[in-house]
């Protein structure tokens, strides 16, 4: 090499970052949105009841949705059962029973079916008072690892490819920058380039730690499809032995260990054999604690090798690893069912699912998921500043040949749209939720398509306007439009921001405060571009030091003799 090694990463850092840093800014602040995910979709759903702090008994809910399934027609033919306890946790859950009719083709999945419940009389959620159709915080989640318009496979390859140059990008920059811990305590405020170079250092090594796990653990969680050959040359290839694959890894799980060839008996006629349901509850409350909540609870019959048996679940949110504890008891006699030991607590799976469950950040608290949100935006903001310091170094060179080369006005205009027009696009994805009429046909995917278009609206605009005053006007427009949602939320609904603060319910209410944080961050970055407006597409004159005049200056030295001679 004839450049030394760290010259030869500041290379591959610049590269491996430019070339996907687009794409990476989408994955990044849809991903950051996906951490309240949950709360997205409850301010997407205004119609849905304010989260009380009153809790029903999880003995109630059973009854009532047990009650619901013996005399639904329909779920009586089933050949499962599933409940869905409302635990008031994030405000995330419904009331709900499930159940799955018989397939009508052996190796098949039966339909599903969900039936959303009032908590209160145990009775169906009314037509008019369904909340809307919307995507959500989900579908901003999903996003960020399946891309859209886009079959689902290409969309985590092409992201997996994504990460993979990110995770090359972090370390290739820590290799560069030899006193990256001297130059985080280091900024220099209206030095241009300086300035730019500076606060990437600061805002990559602020949450270095993160971006490594946020990385890495993103590479795990699509293991099998970046890597798909590992399964067949073991298990063999084909749907069955993937099946045989997941039985072994997932021993306790029904879904992927029951008998195809036994048919199971229809609920409806094996209903009246149970034991009774709340003593079972009773057992599991004083096994698990009256602390734990149980957040579903499943029905099945006799599936030739299993017994007809209830399995109670509760969901391990208060830890990193992504487990679900779960017990069962036969449906006949009541007694509790000695599950198979399980991969689970092996150190291959305790592994896994702990850098999974860090990923998602399933477990955390409302700090802990303001934190995941911040250093989220972090990341998006380290994106940023690269893309836009890979212009602003060599600025100077174009502007000094008379014109921008095609590849450099490029990369300027896909910075606006993607850096300013994607903060731009996400808020109309909330405007629309609000627009869109309730009773309007896929509304769902138009929420989808309103990003989008603004997405591709933004680039257009791009095109079509300078550069800097490009950046001023859509920067200008997204803190316009999410400055303006707690407004919206008010004049279109009865969930606004003064009556989520009265009932105390946070969760809702950080939404509303969350677009105001957002809507003033952007105000201040068009703020500072429209400073800046004057000098940033001048070209930059070094100015020369003036040597200092002194009285004695205009005195005439005479030549020494030694010159003389």
């Amino acid at each position: 090499m004839k450049e030394g090694f760290r010259q030869s990463m500041a290379w591959l850092h610049t590269w491996t970052g430019l070339v996907v840093g687009w794409i990476l800014f989408f994955v990044f602040l849809t991903g950051t949105a996906g951490y309240v995910q949950i709360e997205l979709t409850r301010w997407m759903q205004p119609e849905k009841a304010l989260q009380s702090n009153v809790i029903v008994p999880e003995n109630e809910q059973l009854d009532k949705a047990y009650h619901y399934l013996k005399n639904n027609p329909d779920a009586q033919k089933a050949e499962r059962w599933g409940v869905n306890l409302l635990t008031n946790q994030r405000g995330a859950d419904d009331f709900a029973v499930n159940w799955t009719l018989p397939p009508k083709e052996v190796g098949k999945r039966g339909k599903y079916h969900k039936e959303v419940l009032d908590v209160s009389s145990g009775q169906p959620v009314s037509e008019q008072i369904q909340p809307r159709e919307t995507g959500g915080g989900f579908k901003l989640y999903r996003m960020h690892y399946a891309l859209h318009y886009i079959p689902y496979d290409w969309g985590i390859r092409i992201v997996g490819i994504c990460t993979m140059f990110m995770f090359v990008a972090i370390i290739s920059g820590i290799i560069t920058h030899k006193k990256i811990f001297k130059d985080f305590f280091t900024f220099r405020p209206s030095k241009g380039q300086r300035s730019w170079l500076d606060a990437h250092n600061v805002i990559s090594v602020i949450a270095l730690p993160f971006y490594i796990m946020i990385t890495y653990s993103g590479l795990i969680f699509f293991a099998n499809a970046y890597m798909p050959l590992g399964v067949p040359m073991v298990y063999g290839s084909g749907e069955k032995n993937t099946e045989r694959y997941y039985a072994e890894l997932y021993p306790t799980n029904s879904r992927f260990n029951k008998d195809d060839s036994a048919v199971p008996p229809a609920m409806g006629e094996i209903q009246q054999k149970f034991v009774p349901i709340q003593p079972l509850l009773a057992k599991v409350q004083s096994e698990w604690g009256r602390s734990q909540k149980i957040s579903q609870v499943n029905f099945y019959p006799d599936q030739g090798k299993t017994p007809a048996k209830i399995e109670f679940y509760q969901t391990g949110s208060d830890t990193i690893a992504r487990k679900r504890t779960s017990l069962s008891f036969d449906l006949y006699t009541g007694q509790k069912i000695v599950q198979e030991k399980s991969n689970e607590d092996k150190a291959p799976m305790v592994f896994g699912t702990t850098v999974l469950g860090l990923h998602e950040g399933l477990f955390a608290s409302p700090f802990a998921r303001i934190l995941y949100v911040l250093t989220g935006l972090l990341g998006t903001a380290m994106i940023a500043t690269g893309l836009v310091l890979w212009t602003v170094k060599r600025r100077p060179k174009q502007l000094k040949a008379g014109r921008m080369s095609f590849g450099h006005a490029s990369v300027e205009r896909l910075n606006i749209a993607m850096i300013a027009g994607l903060p731009l696009a996400i808020a109309v994805y909330f405007w629309a939720n609000r627009l869109i009429p309730a009773d309007f046909a896929n509304r769902a995917n138009w929420e989808v398509h309103c990003l989008y278009i603004t997405l591709l609206a933004s680039f257009i605009y791009a095109l079509s306007r300078p550069i800097v005053r490009a950046w001023i006007e859509i920067l200008a427009f997204a803190a316009l439009a999410y400055l303006l949602l707690p407004l919206l939320n008010f004049i279109t609904t009865d969930r606004h921001l003064g009556v989520s603060l009265f009932h105390q319910d946070f969760a809702l209410a950080s939404i509303d405060i969350g677009f105001i944080c957002i809507g003033l961050m952007l105000t201040w970055a068009s703020y500072k571009v429209w400073r800046k407006r004057d000098s940033i597409l001048k070209p930059v004159v070094k100015k020369t030091k003036k040597p200092r005049v002194s009285p004695a200056d205009d005195v005439i030295e005479l030549p020494r003799s030694e010159e003389l001679s």
